[in-house]
């Protein structure tokens, strides 16, 4: 039996996870968000310094006393990290990233009930997070925790080819 184990990030463990959001967006819809900021070149190009921009988000996110970055780790390993900003009575929850390999086994469930306690303790009413439609696996997980749709963003074009690309 593996053991698993959330806690707070470690210094040494923010590289890992800047490889992991990464992949993430490797395998999942890149959006305008991560265009704006540097992340991606466009709908299908990570940039060249993305690495560098998580990296750096992360590292200084883990000293924040007003975030939660946490790290799941089985025998040791990082195998997936969660990021939430408390903003008054609201927590955003920014990032949970899995290694896909071990998605499907409570890793992503025991990371966001992580992410619910510190909102809790720092007197957050409401935890609010942005989740691609195509993701459908995420949106199944948030919907069985209790997350509901509030609102859905919609866009006309995109930032490579503006309205009439």
């Amino acid at each position: 039996m593996q053991a698993l184990e959330i806690g707070a990030m470690k210094e040494d463990e923010v590289d890992e996870a800047a490889r992991m959001m990464i992949d993430a967006l490797h395998e999942n819809y890149i959006t305008d968000i991560e265009i704006e900021m540097g992340i991606a070149v466009d709908e299908n190009t990570i940039s060249e310094k993305a690495y560098e921009i998580v990296r750096s988000q992360i590292a200084q996110l883990i000293n924040d006393k007003n975030a939660g970055v946490f790290s799941a780790r089985i025998n040791g390993k990082m195998v997936g990290y969660a990021i939430v900003v408390v903003e008054g009575k609201v927590a955003d929850f920014w990032d949970i990233v899995v290694k896909k390999e071990h998605r499907r086994g409570g890793i992503g469930t025991a990371l966001i009930a992580r992410v619910e306690r510190f909102a809790s303790e720092k007197g957050c009413n409401m935890i609010k997070l942005d989740v691609n439609l195509n993701n459908s696996e995420a949106i199944r997980l948030y919907s069985r925790l209790g997350y509901r749709g509030i609102s859905m963003i919609m866009v006309k074009g995109d930032m490579k080819g503006g309205l009439n690309g």
